[in-house]
């Protein structure tokens, strides 16, 4: 007599294989986004915390006002706006620079530049930079030539206000004037900038062209040591759900996506093994949503933690090696 199998049996070896195969179906997809190629364009944020101390001892750029301007309301207005912008209060110094503006007597044109220029930069230091911008276009500051006695200053703070509001083009033009007196002032501006746009080949290349590579190498190697890739991470996701998030450091996130599709995946076999492939079906859709955008997921994290990252050690290189803008400042207020 030929042996056969009885009905709950068969059905539980045609929900065995069926499922086996619909597994190997989506493992195969992950795979195949994990091995897909991950943009490493960075979008990072990175600042300089405005130096108060650093601002409030740098020597002022301008004259001191004589003994005639001294008895003169809007040299009184502008001693008060010196004070608020030393100690780092830019509105109301913004507001005291402005009386002194009205107050002062027409043909005073190197006061009126260096009122300007000095609303100019508290809106700048501010982080006011579309202000910043749109006051320098159309005041006489504009105009400024290399015997302003901010000139530098006027320069670094426009360039880096152009970039910060994303006008490439005109930040581009201020840098060729850069270049021009100070290339070396240039190069750190264009490291500067790099940094910001995330370009990890050009910083690579740019800090090894730069004066202090040897130090800069080092921490810049710390990045290579701790970076993560993206495609590993997404492919450990692929063949055991949850070990992308635990290869990135997130633990808890591991053991979530983990114990979900352990979930589904075991609620799915149950359904086609008691003869419910509708539901079963159902439960296999949902956990192929949550299998391969766990896998997408886990190299999100990857590049987030890279940005990261990225971030940190291009604040320290900048920071150390006097990179950001307002470090350079020669003179204040």
């Amino acid at each position: 007599m030929v042996p056969t199998l009885t009905q709950p049996k068969f059905i539980q070896v045609k929900a065995c294989f069926f499922f086996a195969s619909l597994r190997l179906c989506i493992l195969t997809l992950g795979l195949l986004a994990g091995c897909q190629p991950v943009c490493q364009k960075m979008e990072p944020e990175i600042q300089c915390p405005l130096p108060e101390q650093k601002i409030s001892a740098l020597p002022g750029a301008f004259p001191s006002l004589s003994a005639d301007e001294l008895k003169q309301d809007w040299a009184k207005e502008l001693i008060i706006a010196d004070g608020f912008a030393k100690e780092c209060d830019f509105y109301r110094a913004i507001t005291s620079y402005k009386r002194a503006l009205f107050l002062l007597p027409k043909g005073m044109l190197a006061r009126q530049l260096q009122l300007e220029y000095d609303v100019i930069l508290c809106y700048y230091l501010g982080g006011k930079y579309q202000e910043a911008i749109n006051l320098f276009e159309t005041s006489e500051v504009n105009q400024a030539h290399s015997n302003f006695p901010a000139f530098n200053n006027l320069l670094l703070m426009i360039y880096d206000a152009y970039l910060q509001t994303k006008q490439e083009d005109k930040s581009e033009c201020v840098l060729e004037i850069i270049k021009k007196y100070s290339p070396e002032t240039a190069g750190d501006l264009t490291l500067y900038q790099t940094m910001k746009e995330g370009n990890i080949e050009e910083t690579k290349c740019l800090i090894s062209q730069h004066r202090n590579a040897f130090e800069m190498e080092k921490e810049f190697a710390f990045y290579e040591q701790f970076a993560k890739s993206p495609k590993k991470a997404k492919i450990l996701n692929a063949v055991l759900p949850g070990a992308g998030y635990y290869y990135v450091g997130q633990k808890k996130s591991a053991m979530t996506s983990f114990v979900i599709n352990a979930l589904f995946t075991l609620a799915a076999y149950q359904f086609f093994a008691h003869g419910y492939p509708a539901a079963g079906a159902i439960t296999t859709s949902i956990e192929a949503g949550w299998y391969l955008g766990g896998i997408n997921g886990a190299g999100i994290e990857a590049q987030e933690f890279n940005t990261r990252l990225f971030e940190g050690m291009s604040r320290k290189i900048l920071s150390d090696h006097t990179c950001f803008p307002v470090l350079m400042f020669e003179t204040s207020f």
